[in-house]
Formats: C-alpha cells, structure tokens, sequence
C-alpha cells in the first residue's frame, strides 16, 4: 500500500510540473522571398521587409487623396525619381509637385490602395534596400468621364522618404 501511495504521489507531482517548451531552431538569416537580377546579371535576394513603411505609404496615398501637395513634397525626397506607366521619368520634388498639380487640376485623380508588400533588396554586400510593392485603383475624371486604372507601383524608401516610384498601369476591363 506505501508503494501504492508513493507511486501515486510521485505521478501526480510530475504531472503538476509545466511542460518543458519545445526548442526551435530560428535562423537569424533574413527570409528570401525571390530574386532580382541587376544590370551585370547578378542574382539579388529580395527578402521580406519591415511592414511599418505600409504605414507611410498610406499617408503618402492619403496626401494625394486630399490634394495636399505640399504633404506629399515634404514625403518625397529632393531628389525623387518617378517612372511613369506611360514612361515619363520625372526628376526632383518640385518637378514631381508640378506634375501632380497639373494632373490633380485636370483629372481629379483618387487612389485606393489594393495591397502592399515590404520587401528590401539585398546587394552582394548585405546592405539593402527599402521596398513597397503595392497595387492601387486609381479612378480619375477624362473627358467628362470616370476611368478606372490599376497600377502596380514599387516604391523605394531612403530614410523614410520616397526616393522613387517605379509605375505599372492596366486600364479596367470595359464590361
């Protein structure tokens, strides 16, 4: 009866005990989520990036919604690059602002932001570069009439500004 008692002592003690936590071996290298092949052909990682800069974009989108040119010239960098759907290249801030002024006085454009990807570019040598890919519904006034694009736009970001803005652009399907 002792070796009953005890037995059952013993068992009832070892179950109280927490369970031991499961150990995982996490890699402290970054996640590669694909590639991009520079100029000279080299293979770059592309991995996952910080998601925080989606909240700056949204600002970004936000400003433009409102009109509010002077919001998105102090979110873009002096020296902003923007690579239009319809290859205009457009250099510098101010030329940027103009640009928009123009296109918000005769198009009255809207945006609608679809989704975002943070993603940072990795160079040979570790450094990276900051990244959005997102995709946004654009509906502006042509003609008296309401058109509807989808862009697909990959931003970079150089110490929380926009440095860049690389522009893809689908028209709506007529229906």
């Amino acid at each position: 009866m002792k070796k009953l008692l005890f037995s059952l002592i013993a068992v009832s003690l070892i179950s109280c005990q927490a369970p031991k936590e499961k150990q995982s071996e996490q890699s402290s290298e970054p996640t590669v989520i694909g590639y991009e092949f520079n100029d000279d052909g080299e293979k770059l990682n592309v991995i996952a990036g910080d998601v925080a800069i989606t909240d700056i974009f949204l600002e970004y989108i936000q400003a433009h919604n409102d009109k509010d040119l002077s919001k998105i010239s102090e979110m873009d960098m002096d020296n902003i690059v923007v690579r239009a759907a319809n290859g205009t290249l457009i250099n510098g801030s101010d030329s940027h602002t103009n640009q928009l002024e123009t296109w918000f006085n005769e198009n009255n454009p809207s945006w609608k932001v679809r989704f975002m990807v943070a993603n940072n570019l990795q160079d040979n040598n570790g450094q990276n570069q900051f990244y959005l890919t997102t995709s946004v519904v654009v509906v502006q006034s042509i003609d008296g009439n309401n058109v509807t694009s989808h862009h697909i736009i990959d931003v970079e970001f150089v110490d929380g500004k926009v440095k860049e803005l690389m522009v893809y652009d689908r028209a709506s399907v007529q229906e």
